[in-house]
């Protein structure tokens, strides 16, 4: 397991990452990077612009990620229905790994598609390692290959507490999530469930888009559970902290953002006569929908305060749903392809790394709008929610 990564300054412990801003201030997780991907972590509070509404902001204050190092950091981890075994099996070991370079205090939360719906599979964040690992090793069993059931529009199963806590158990649960990976690295073909996913098979063809009321049904289910995740965005909003929310998929709804879909909007396809509409209808209505969905969840991720991972796609034009707004929230899109548990497992650190920037409104009430955070140090990015 890990320790906060720090570049050798004193940690200042009095310093709470989460503690509530003033009514008139406001504040975001910044991440800066340099040319090569690698963490800046001396930037000064002058180095630092805040635009909010169109308005440049005065900075309220600025704490480094050496100042914050100490203060636990939240990790949730949803699981979304997952059809190929292949993919099933990289997902579920990246989890592994991941849990296991966790650092010492933080907790973690997990989430799982259930037969009909999202369910929590905790009582609430947790500092004991062996219920970490418990509770992943029940997923491959319980995550479905599709959107199955008449997905409830909240949280189900253990549901959240927010007072929940729990006694580390450090050594003990670190040696059984080093078990589990073991076990999920050397299983045998097939361990993870799911079936062989058919090769050259386009999405339209996945999809059924020449039947316009099967894509509305997968429409109205994908809609049920993007409404449940936001439930959960919405219990997390009062935790205070860095909380970050990882979601794996491949399912429906990431097939339903894929650029294919898009571009079929502008096809020709053969018509019949008398029928109801074909690809190019069903494609302008997914595309529509599916904008939408990814809208409000960025909405609510933004407002709650979370910064939002995916693990879903298969590359850098194809991201899944939540994939395409992580770096809105000022989270990153994975691809879920073989290697993905060594990019993700090690990327703890960089996750962690982060600056709270806050600056002053000009009153309580007013609404900040699109945010734009910059440094005048050059060759760098910063990732930041857009708004807030």
């Amino acid at each position: 397991m890990s320790h906060r990564w720090c570049i050798g300054l004193a940690l200042c412990t009095a310093l709470a990452a989460g503690q509530p801003a003033p009514a008139d201030t406001r504040q975001a997780w910044v991440l800066a990077l340099d040319a090569a991907g690698g963490v800046v972590n001396d930037l000064k509070p002058a180095e630092f612009q805040v635009k909010a509404g169109g308005k440049v902001r005065p900075l309220a204050a600025v704490k480094t990620p050496a100042d914050t190092a100490n203060a636990a950091q939240s990790w949730v981890l949803v699981f979304e229905p997952i059809r190929d075994m292949a993919h099933r099996a990289i997902a579920f070991t990246a989890a592994a790994d991941f849990l296991t370079k966790v650092p010492q205090g933080d907790r973690v939360f997990i989430v799982a598609r259930g037969k009909d719906s999202l369910e929590s599979l905790m009582p609430g964040f947790s500092t004991r390692r062996s219920l970490w690992a418990e509770t992943l090793a029940r997923i491959p069993g319980l995550l479905p290959e599709t959107l199955t059931g008449s997905p409830k529009e909240t949280l189900q199963g253990a549901g959240f507490q927010a007072s929940f806590s729990d006694t580390a158990d450090d050594a003990q649960g670190q040696d059984a999530l080093l078990a589990l990976l073991a076990r999920y690295r050397s299983g045998a073909p097939g361990w993870a469930g799911g079936t062989n996913e058919q090769r050259g098979v386009s999405v339209l063809g996945r999809l059924n888009f020449n039947d316009p009321m099967f894509v509305r049904q997968q429409i109205a289910s994908i809609r049920r559970d993007a409404s449940a995740l936001e439930s959960l965005f919405a219990l997390l909003g009062p935790v205070e902290g860095q909380k970050h929310v990882i979601v794996f998929s491949r399912c429906e709804s990431d097939d339903m953002s894929h650029p294919g879909v898009k571009r079929a909007m502008f096809q020709n396809f053969k018509r019949q006569t008398g029928d109801a509409g074909g690809p190019a209808e069903s494609a302008t209505y997914a595309a529509g929908e599916m904008t939408l969905v990814q809208n409000e969840l960025k909405a609510k991720a933004i407002a709650a305060g979370l910064t939002l991972y995916s693990v879903a796609g298969a590359g850098q034009n194809v991201m899944g749903t939540v994939g395409a707004i992580a770096p809105a929230t000022g989270g990153f899109a994975f691809p879920l392809s073989p290697g993905v548990e060594n990019q993700f497992g090690q990327a703890i650190q960089v996750f962690g790394s982060r600056y709270l920037v806050q600056w002053r409104q000009d009153g309580a009430s007013e609404q900040p709008g699109p945010l734009e955070i910059s440094t005048s140090r050059k060759g760098l990015k910063l990732l930041a929610q857009d708004l807030r």
